[in-house]
C-alpha cells in the first residue's frame, strides 16, 4: 500500500493535534510538561532544511513529518491549557472597578478580554453595567459615551505576562438596539442574550472558549470568528437572521431550532461537518433544511471551516 507523504504529514499533524489534549485531560500530561511547547518552534525551521538536505534521497519525507509532529504538539499543546498558555495569574493583588449607564438611542457595545473569564447577559432596567476584576491589579478600561460603551483589558504597562486574569460580569439593556462586537483573546467568554435588541453581534475568539445563547434575542446579522479554540452558539426562531461563520483550527458547534428555517453555503478546507445532522440537503450547493421556504423565520449562514470541524445540532444543545 501506497500512501501520499502530503497525507501522512497532514495525518501525523492531526493524530498528535488531538493527542495531546487527550493525553492532558486524562491526566496523561501536567500542565507543566506542555505549557512550554512553544519553545520547539525552531524545530519547524530543522524539518525545512532536513527537507532540502533529503529532497533527492527516498527519506525526503522525514523533514515534513517533523514539521507536522512539531505543529501538531504546539496547537496541541494550545489547545490542551487554553488561557492559561501566555496569561500570569496574579499574586492576590484582587482588584476591582464597577461603572453603570444609560443609552440615548442605538448604540454600540466593545468588549476586549485578553485573558480570563467574562459572563454578558441583559439587564431589565435599561442600563447597562460593568462589574469588573483583577487578580493582578490592572483593573479594565472602562469609556462610555451616551451612544456607546468599551470595556478592554488594561494594556498599560510594559510586561504583558503580568497583567493577571480579567473576570467581567456585564450586563446589556434589553430595551435599547445595540450594535456588539466583543473579541476574546487567551479566554473563556459566556453570552447568555435573552431579549437582547441586536443590529448586529459580532464575536471573535481567539484561543479559548465561546458560548453564546441567543435564545429570545433579535439579530441582525451574526458574526462569528475562531481560531484555536471552541465555540457554541444557539440561534433563535423567532426573527430572521444573516450571517457568516469562520473557524480555523478549531470546532464550533450551531444549534437552531425545528421552526426555523436554515440555508447554509459551506466551504471546507480539510475540515468535517455533519449538515446532514439536522436533516439538511444540499440543493444547487446550498445546504438546507426542508422547511427553509415555509419557514416563517430563516437564517442564511455563509460558514468557512479550515482545519476544524463543524457540528450541527437541535434546539437546547449548545447551552
Amino acid at each position: 500500500m501506497r500512501v501520499a507523504k502530503g497525507r501522512l504529514n497532514w495525518g501525523v499533524f492531526f493524530i498528535i493535534l488531538g493527542a495531546v489534549p487527550l493525553a492532558y485531560h486524562q491526566g496523561a500530561l501536567t500542565q507543566s510538561a506542555i505549557s512550554d511547547a512553544w519553545r520547539l518552534w525552531p524545530l519547524i525551521i530543522v524539518g525545512i532544511g532536513v527537507g532540502f538536505i533529503l529532497s533527492r534521497t527516498p527519506a525526503y519525507f522525514v523533514g515534513g513529518l517533523i514539521v507536522a509532529a512539531t505543529m501538531g504538539l504546539i496547537f496541541g499543546s494550545l489547545f490542551a491549557i487554553g488561557p492559561n498558555v501566555g496569561c500570569e495569574h496574579g499574586g492576590g493583588n484582587v482588584t476591582s472597578v464597577s461603572q453603570s449607564g444609560s443609552f440615548n438611542g442605538p448604540s454600540s457595545v466593545q468588549l476586549n478580554l485578553q485573558c480570563g473569564t467574562a459572563s454578558v447577559t441583559t439587564s431589565s432596567d435599561g442600563q447597562w453595567h460593568v462589574d469588573a476584576s483583577n487578580d493582578s491589579g490592572h483593573n479594565a478600561s472602562i469609556s462610555s459615551t451616551s451612544s456607546s460603551v468599551t470595556v478592554s483589558t488594561n494594556q498599560s504597562g510594559d510586561n504583558w505576562f503580568n497583567r493577571g486574569d480579567d473576570n467581567w460580569r456585564v450586563a446589556l439593556p434589553a430595551s435599547s438596539q445595540l450594535d456588539l462586537t466583543s473579541t476574546v483573546d487567551l479566554g473563556d467568554a459566556s453570552f447568555d442574550l435573552a431579549g437582547a435588541n441586536l443590529s448586529t453581534a459580532t464575536f471573535n475568539m481567539n484561543l479559548g472558549s465561546l458560548k453564546v445563547d441567543l435564545t429570545g434575542a433579535r439579530v441582525g446579522h451574526l458574526s462569528v470568528s475562531t481560531s484555536l479554540g471552541s465555540a457554541a452558539v444557539e440561534l433563535d426562531g423567532s426573527s430572521d437572521l444573516t450571517g457568516d461563520v469562520k473557524t480555523s483550527l478549531g470546532s464550533l458547534k450551531l444549534c437552531a431550532p425545528s421552526e426555523l428555517g436554515l440555508q447554509i453555503k459551506s466551504t471546507e478546507s480539510l475540515s468535517s461537518s455533519n449538515f446532514s445532522g439536522l436533516g439538511m440537503h444540499l440543493t444547487g450547493g446550498v445546504w438546507q433544511t426542508d422547511n427553509y421556504q415555509s419557514a416563517s423565520h430563516r437564517a442564511t449562514l455563509t460558514v468557512d471551516t479550515s482545519l476544524g470541524s463543524l457540528e450541527l445540532h437541535a434546539a437546547g444543545g449548545c447551552k
